[in-house]
């Protein structure tokens, strides 16, 4: 199961209840239970001049990642001023809320997981109003927690993918930067930026998570369940539980893309490729024996 769907195109509105708390703060949902997904919530935020989105608190995990403008976050009683690049993860349960204090909007990608519910109620706010004023966080600062910042210095070289659960040649020429994950605190989700060098290619796997693609610059071929698509900056692509799908850049300038996975994957077998059990079979006699019988 999959979805592919522009960016542009998608609708942002303002949140049917709670308006005492929120004024200039609009979102626009680009993943959710209407194109298949269990686990995740993708969707893009935006927060107008002088908009406020009120302190609160959620019973599922959020993850940002500021895409335009300065906002203040405040989270767990302490005020953040943001931007562009900054990302961090709110847990559950944590008190935080928006404000932008600034004479431009603000933009964020936001991924929440477990995936939100209508009923029973899951967002709760609090009453007061987020501080007007904050301090860039000091990531060098221990105290400061579960935020971090985004430079495109932090890619390291491009080559075969390394990370938790595989080590293989199946993806070539990429580059990827762990932003959210257990070592930021994060439980249910995680997200990282990812880039592929022209002539990479993400070979077509499976996992047992979902998986989102915000795709923020070039473009790229994408196998999805056995449909090619051109994908380009300004698309998002999801991808469910045991859907195939494959990568590839064909073009002369790289692809970049932030992606989401949730539930968090597994230590080891958190991918399937195809090609990996279909030279098993070749090797093992599988596919002779069946022509023989035939």
């Amino acid at each position: 199961m999959h979805h592919v769907a522009r960016v542009s195109e998608t609708p942002l509105q303002e949140p049917e209840e709670d308006r005492a708390h929120i004024h200039g703060y609009r979102r626009g949902s680009l993943v959710d239970h209407r194109c298949g997904a269990v686990h995740t919530g993708l969707g893009l935020c935006l927060l107008e001049a002088d908009g406020m989105l009120g302190l609160h608190l959620h019973s599922y995990e959020e993850s940002f990642f500021v895409l335009e403008g300065s906002p203040i976050l405040e989270l767990d009683g302490r005020a953040y001023q943001l931007e562009t690049g900054d990302y961090g993860v709110v847990q559950v349960g944590v008190r935080h809320g928006w404000r932008n204090p600034t004479d431009r909007p603000a933009r964020w990608l936001e991924v929440l997981s477990p995936q939100p519910r209508s009923r029973p109620r899951d967002t709760f706010f609090l009453g007061g109003e987020v501080s007007a004023q904050g301090e860039r966080p000091d990531l060098a600062d221990p105290s400061v927690r579960f935020l971090g910042r985004f430079e495109a210095a932090q890619l390291p070289p491009p080559h075969y993918l390394q990370m938790d659960g595989y080590r293989g040649t199946n993806v070539e020429g990429i580059s990827l930067k762990m932003m959210v994950d257990r070592v930021l605190g994060a439980q249910h989700l995680t997200m990282f930026m990812v880039e592929f060098q022209p002539g990479g290619a993400g070979n077509v796997h499976d996992h047992p998570f979902e998986e989102c693609y915000f795709l923020l610059a070039g473009e790229a071929e994408a196998v999805l369940d056995g449909t090619r698509y051109q994908v380009r900056a300004g698309d998002v692509v999801w991808t469910g539980v045991g859907g195939t799908h494959g990568f590839f850049n064909t073009g002369r300038t790289p692809v970049r893309w932030i992606e989401t996975q949730a539930p968090q994957p597994p230590g080891q077998q958190a991918f399937r490729f195809a090609a990996d059990w279909e030279h098993l079979e070749r090797k093992l006699g599988y596919r002779n024996r069946e022509e023989a019988r035939r």
